[in-house]
């Protein structure tokens, strides 16, 4: 049979164990969050780079998306100029046909 003395002893290493345990675990914590913390900066620079990418091709493609716009439409305004009778019999045509659409 234990005594008191030997389950005291036990109690106090089994105690000195656990708080051994827990300072292991709390500085593989530590290393862990500062891993995931770097990891995540890293990820946030990567993903102002490539917003920053983003930004200047949609900027691009907006003023190449305007500029044909810009071009469509003049050479619609010289057709029009050029075909003033075909224009206007086009324009009629696509709105009875819009009218009949919209009425169904």
């Amino acid at each position: 049979m234990a005594s008191i003395r030997d389950v005291k002893q036990g109690a106090s290493k089994a105690a000195e164990d656990l708080a051994g345990a827990a300072e292991n675990a709390g500085s593989t914590l530590k290393e862990g969050l500062k891993e995931t913390a770097d990891e995540l900066h890293r990820l946030g620079d990567r993903l102002r780079a490539n917003g920053s990418h983003l930004e200047d091709e949609l900027r691009d493609a907006g003023r190449r998306f305007g500029e044909g716009a810009r071009k469509f439409g003049d050479t619609a305004a010289e057709q029009i100029r050029a075909h003033p009778l075909a224009a206007f019999g086009i324009a009629f045509a696509a709105g009875m046909i819009v009218t009949r659409w919209l009425r169904r």
